[in-house]
């Protein structure tokens, strides 16, 4: 069979595979215009398949200019899927542009050095792989060694993987077998055969894999907008609500004491009426950062509504809960948000209650209990701790 018969045989098979894709993508994205990420990978397969169908007009007159211009294009659409994989992580900044800029740059000039003053089939194969694998790398290590992430999005980084080290195992051939501009049947198969499963391999993460990957993401951004206050990041009331009513059935069942903890911002109106709204919302903002700090990982920490804050803190006794509070009271006492004209100073008044939950602990009951006793803070003269008593029937 004829040696470009063959080449282009397996660039026909990558171009209907990218074909597919994209359309499979693109249906997708019919109904996520506005999805930064996806369009980003639509964009790197759109451009991958462009410098496929422009590799089978290798061969004959054009076969320098094909070469030329593939590759560089391949190198741009690599380049633009690993900054997709990227965004997904959250890991796209400034400074990775700048880093795959260049590598871009530099890949494409290095095989242009390749192509004009080497032109020798194993060492372009051996170079393009090698630079696909550089474009790669970044992305690849983030999925695998990065904390926090889902099975899926490891399991995406091993595949990944197990594509680098078939590129690598690609350039390692390229370099062994003979040195020719033009190549050989065997070459062709060694060569060709492993470009076209890693590139297959891609195509099935890049349509489904990614997809999926963007899909998981959304469903925790939509999990996080439905239980978390957007302002304050702190977790909104129906949240808090069910979370606690979890917590104190199974302290119940522990036999240990929880300690809950309502407060909001002294003249919280009048900081809006004199300042404005914006101010009052860095209010919120800075009060919710720095009793972050103060609590520990098992606490539960809401925002009610307006400036209206609860913390529910399990384990903790009546002492215990009152240096946590009077820690709280200090930090905040202690705040100040910088005005153009004068520092701002704000304080909160608490409420607090503790109690050994049973089965018949009542949430409406806790927080109307604990919401009297922040009445309580209040008429003593605000910036205060009050400890209030838990009531069963209102």
């Amino acid at each position: 069979m004829n040696v470009l018969l063959d080449v282009k045989m397996f660039l026909s098979f990558l171009v209907t595979g990218n074909l597919v894709t994209v359309m499979l993508i693109g249906a997708y994205l019919w109904h996520h215009k506005d999805d930064d990420t996806l369009n980003t990978f639509f964009y790197a397969k759109c451009i991958q398949t462009i410098a496929w169908i422009i590799a089978i007009f290798r061969g004959g007159p054009f076969d320098f200019a094909a070469v030329s211009l593939a590759n560089s294009v391949l190198f741009i659409g690599y380049s633009i899927e690993s900054i997709a994989l990227l965004k997904l992580l959250r890991y796209y900044t400034k400074s990775i542009r700048t880093l795959y800029l260049w590598i871009t740059i530099l890949n494409i000039l290095g095989f242009h050095l390749i192509l004009f003053f080497n032109n020798q089939f194993n060492y372009r194969v051996a170079f393009a792989s090698i630079g696909i694998v550089a474009l790669l790398v970044v992305p690849v290590l983030r999925m695998i060694r990065g904390k926090h992430l889902s099975l899926l999005m490891r399991l995406m980084g091993y595949l990944y993987l197990f594509i680098i080290l078939i590129l690598l195992i690609r350039a390692l051939v390229a370099l062994l077998i003979n040195h020719s501009s033009e190549p050989g049947p065997i070459t062709v198969l060694l060569a060709y055969g492993f470009v076209f499963i890693t590139i297959n391999l891609t195509m099935i993460l890049g349509g489904t894999g990614f997809i999926l990957l963007l899909k998981e993401m959304t469903d925790k951004e939509l999990v996080r907008l439905a239980n978390y206050d957007d302002l304050t990041k702190t977790l909104n009331r129906r949240a808090f609500f069910e979370q606690t009513k979890q917590c104190l059935d199974q302290y119940a069942k522990k036999k240990v004491k929880v300690s809950f903890l309502l407060f909001d911002v002294d003249r919280f109106k009048c900081i809006n009426d004199t300042h404005g709204h914006d101010i009052g919302d860095r209010v919120l903002r800075d009060l919710s950062k720095r009793i972050y700090r103060q609590i520990g990982p098992d606490n539960l920490f809401s925002r009610f509504g307006g400036d209206e804050f609860a913390i529910l803190m399990p384990g903790l006794d009546e002492e215990q809960s009152t240096a946590s509070a009077e820690r709280i009271r200090a930090e905040i006492a202690g705040a100040e948000i910088h005005l153009p004209d004068k520092p701002l100073n704000y304080t909160i008044s608490i409420g607090l209650l503790t109690l050994l939950p049973d089965r018949y602990t009542d949430i409406e009951n806790l927080y109307i209990s604990c919401d009297n006793a922040l009445y309580g803070a209040k008429k003593s003269g605000k910036n205060s701790v009050y400890r209030g008593q838990y009531q069963d029937e209102y």
